[in-house]
């Protein structure tokens, strides 16, 4: 079975447009002279939504970067350096909040950086486009697209459409003859992304026997389950969160359909799973990134994984097994790789140096995901889409299937469906 990306997020690019020019900003914070044999710390912030209605689904981004920011701290800094994350500013959620903390954190914090964003409505981009602030996080809206110091863990251009062939191929791997798929009406990232699900589906031919996309955040789920066993639906591609997939999979078993498959885009998080292990049996997840479980099941071949599982478990153990704390985690290494690559350069740190270092990097991984190509991932979609299938197992556990040749755990395709090799410097070739 050939996989793609979550359809929250982008992967890798392969065009060669070239990025944009930004204004040379530079951080007082980050470049000033030692005094007195002190090295001056780099001062960074972040921004989530931490309250409200959407935190569960957001505001984990930032552990993640803590957790590997004490991890490099502990073993040295950047040259002694500690990265200190000072201001966790919150937007509650909402969109005129993320645009009053993102002028704060510049105009009032006077961060060097932004590492750790995860909010629904990026309303902030471009104020931070316009300061020159480079800015790491969970890519979810097109508000990341087009601005060359916004980096996202798997890139960040989006485009809803490049949903379409991996999830095809799953559907007839499953030989699905009636698919259901449900999405909220709340942001487009989710009914815009499952629409697109559609359309491929129907485009290669498979059924869709019922759609709904405009679920309520948090609605129960029986009127939809009850139209989906009508519909006969034997697999559902679902563009919301985890509770709410939870929720459909046990009205699912509750209303006798507990041969039906579901596809969850979100939701990567063994507190589910915890809830209600039952229910959840056949469940599966499609990921972006080196499987937390590939670690177990292949030691050794994945180092980078089996360092992010130490990492979290010393320093934020209750979010090991979180995938929003995994892409803030990701979202620090991108950030602290590119001042490696700068520092090394011997010159004074500035933000525009550090965006231009970035964007000159062809193939990051960090170990743990598909390489992201910086001098095009701002502007274009990929033209490869790979993704990690993992699955919900009888007993409480969770495995990787769909594996490859070697043990490797991902599996491409191109936009046109037809299964191609991974990228050379994928984890695990």
């Amino acid at each position: 079975m050939a996989t793609v990306a979550l359809a929250m997020a982008v992967t890798l690019t392969t065009c060669s447009n070239p990025p944009k020019a930004v204004p040379a900003t530079t951080t007082t914070a980050a470049g000033a002279t030692p005094s007195g044999g002190q090295l001056p710390p780099i001062i960074v912030g972040s921004l989530s939504t931490a309250s409200g209605a959407l935190a569960s689904t957001f505001g984990q981004v930032v552990d993640g970067v803590q957790a590997y920011f004490d991890y490099f701290n502990a073993h040295g800094g950047l040259n002694g350096r500690k990265i200190v994350l000072k201001y966790q500013a919150d937007d509650t959620g909402s969109p005129t909040d993320d645009t009053t903390q993102a002028r704060n954190l510049v105009e009032q914090d006077h961060v060097f950086a932004v590492v750790g964003v995860g909010t629904p409505f990026f309303t902030g981009a471009s104020f931070f486009a316009a300061e020159g602030t480079p800015v790491f996080g969970y890519v979810v809206s097109q508000d990341w697209n087009d601005h060359p110091d916004l980096f996202g863990a798997y890139g960040s251009y989006l485009d809803y459409s490049e949903v379409q062939p991996g999830l095809v191929d799953i559907a007839k791997t499953l030989k699905a003859k009636s698919v259901a798929v449900v999405a909220y009406d709340i942001a487009a990232q989710s009914k815009d992304a499952c629409a697109s699900v559609i359309k491929g589906l129907q485009a290669a031919g498979v059924h869709v026997g019922f759609q709904d996309l405009g679920f309520g955040l948090g609605a129960s789920p029986t009127a939809d389950v009850l139209s989906m066993k009508a519909a006969h639906a034997d697999f559902l591609i679902s563009c919301m969160e985890g509770s709410d997939n939870l929720a459909f999979d046990q009205a699912m078993h509750q209303n006798g359909m507990t041969d039906v498959h579901t596809l969850w885009l979100q939701g990567y998080d063994r507190d589910y799973l915890k809830q209600d292990p039952t229910d959840m049996v056949g469940a599966i997840f499609l990921e972006q990134h080196v499987p937390f479980e590939a670690a177990g099941q292949f030691p050794g071949k994945y180092p980078a994984m089996e360092q992010y599982l130490k990492t979290m478990e010393r320093y934020e153990p209750q979010w090991t097994y979180n995938d929003l704390a995994f892409e803030g985690y990701l979202n620090a290494v991108q950030f602290v790789q590119g001042l490696k690559e700068e520092a090394a350069t011997g010159k004074l740190l500035t933000q525009a140096d550090l965006i231009a270092t970035i964007n000159k990097e062809k193939s990051f991984t960090g170990g743990l995901t598909t390489p992201v190509n910086w001098s095009t991932a701002h502007d274009s979609p990929g033209s490869i889409l790979c993704g990690a299938l993992v699955e919900v197992e009888p007993g409480d556990g969770l495995k990787v299937i769909d594996v490859q040749k070697n043990n490797e755990v991902f599996a491409c395709v191109n936009r046109q469906g037809k299964v191609v090799p991974a990228p050379a410097g994928t984890p695990g070739l």
